[in-house]
């Protein structure tokens, strides 16, 4: 019963949408109405609803928005390698945007579970929620694929959710557990949330050490560039 009074709100608030959408083309019901196709796992509708409006949206910003989730269409769809175009296509068109280190980790959670299907759509499926603002389902679901070759994006999205709910003891407690069991992991999205996170509860020495750690261990990179200049503006607030 409550599945399907969820279901209906959906449709409710999908058909509203489509309506108000094909009155006034604005990125902001176009992004809405998409995250109810994909709450309600209509992938096709969503892919096609992105590649047809595109052309409407001339902003660089709104375009590179666009095709991020033409990509979370094509990953939550199981079209991997169409996924993989779409995020290295924003990665490569708009380097200046935030969203191109989103993209960046999307392709590295790709491969890392390409070869294992079942896991893919699992962990897909995780993002999905997260993506639709289904956060406690998506901490559900995360939680049954810690312990696996993919509890470390697990991890992550849980952190993610919990940044959602807005419990930020949680965030913190799930991404220590994660850099405590995969020092080396590569998510570096994760990095920079356990930096954000103790920036907002004005742990500041925890933050800068964290950033001043990853430009150590990686000197040469785009993430420690984004590292340095945290720091720097850390130091013009102080």
């Amino acid at each position: 019963m409550i599945l399907l009074f969820v279901f209906l709100s959906i449709q409710s608030r999908t058909d509203s949408l489509e309506k108000v959408y094909a009155q006034n083309r604005q990125i902001e019901t176009l992004l809405e109405l998409n995250k109810c196709y994909v709450a309600s796992g209509e992938f096709q509708r969503s892919m096609t609803l992105l590649g047809q409006n595109e052309r409407y949206f001339r902003n660089d910003m709104d375009k590179a928005i666009i095709l991020f989730e033409l990509g979370n269409a094509f990953i939550f769809a199981g079209e991997i390698d169409k996924a993989h175009d779409s995020y290295l296509q924003l990665i490569s068109r708009y380097p200046q945007f935030e969203l191109a280190n989103d993209a960046a980790e999307r392709l590295y959670l790709i491969e890392t579970v390409r070869d294992d299907p079942a896991k893919m759509r699992r962990l897909t499926n995780v993002v999905r929620l997260y993506e639709t603002a289904q956060y406690n389902e998506a901490i559900d679901s995360a939680r049954v694929l810690l312990k696996s070759s993919v509890d470390a994006h697990a991890y992550y999205y849980m952190a993610l959710s919990y940044r959602g709910l807005g419990d930020l003891a949680m965030v913190l407690g799930t991404l220590e557990e994660l850099s405590g069991k995969y020092p080396d992991n590569k998510i570096y999205e994760a990095l920079f949330l356990q930096v954000n996170t103790y920036m907002i509860l004005g742990e500041i020495d925890k933050a800068r050490e964290l950033l001043e750690d990853l430009i150590v261990r990686e000197p040469y990179t785009i993430y420690a560039l984004r590292a340095r200049q945290k720091l720097e503006k850390m130091e013009r607030v102080q």
